[in-house]
């Protein structure tokens, strides 16, 4: 297992991910220190600059799911992972650390970078932890149940590029259904729960994305983490049955 997660960590560092989305969370914090300035925004802008970075994570880590999974398919590398006998089920749980660390990276350098912006432009502003940590939780739940449903998605496809797209292209989808799935829970409360409705969680990091879910919040967070574990599953199943 440990071998699976050095080699993981290895084409990571190679193919130079954890740079350019360091580069890019970098200019968009600055860009957005910058801008609150000249706009004279002052109230909770620390916060502001750390949510746009992270709207920066979300993108990365869900290019990032999406290829994880075709990329040793299309690079043609799964077949040196399976002659060494590795079981799959190890292999595809390495991926999931590799994803976890880069999300951990990636959060740390938003943090940093932040406070690069909040020095130069925004006189040293004062950081709300309570609200910062409590946006990164919510986020997390929101990514852990969307980045399963990526992965899910992506393991179908062998090319690459195609994966990348419907992972993409899923989230703004999966949000216009959720919408119209909405108007039916008022009278068919079980439709409350289906997966899409628990992606709401995010609503409660960032309350300008609220609506309607007709669940507690503490349904929300268990939701979330039971269906994400659901969806991992069947992505094992399918990933354990793909053809070389």
């Amino acid at each position: 297992m440990l071998t699976l997660i050095r080699q993981e960590l290895y084409k990571q560092l190679h193919g130079k991910f954890y740079i350019g989305w360091g580069i890019v969370i970098l200019t968009i914090t600055l860009f957005s220190g910058y801008s609150y300035q000249k706009l004279n925004i002052g109230i909770n802008s620390v916060f502001r600059i750390f949510s746009n970075g992270n709207t920066m994570i979300m993108i990365a880590m869900i290019i990032f799911a999406s290829s994880i999974l075709t990329v040793d398919f299309s690079q043609n590398t799964v077949k040196y992972l399976f002659a060494r006998q590795f079981s799959r089920g190890k292999i595809l749980i390495s991926k999931l650390i590799t994803i976890l660390v880069m999300y951990i990276y990636l959060n740390i350098v938003n943090f940093a970078t932040t406070e690069i912006s909040n020095f130069i432009f925004n006189k040293n502003g004062s950081w709300n932890f309570t609200e910062t940590f409590s946006y990164i939780k919510y986020m997390s739940l929101y990514l852990f149940l969307l980045l399963s449903m990526v992965l899910l998605i992506s393991n179908i496809f062998k090319s690459n590029a195609v994966a990348i797209a419907i992972g993409i292209v899923f989230v703004y989808v999966s949000q216009t259904i959720n919408s119209i799935i909405t108007l039916f829970t008022q009278n068919h409360s079980w439709v409350r729960f289906n997966p899409l409705n628990f992606l709401n969680v995010r609503m409660y990091a960032d309350p300008a994305l609220k609506q309607p879910t007709n669940l507690s919040l503490i349904q929300i967070e268990i939701g979330a983490i039971i269906w994400g574990i659901v969806f991992l599953l069947i992505t094992y199943v399918v990933y354990n049955r793909r053809n070389v």
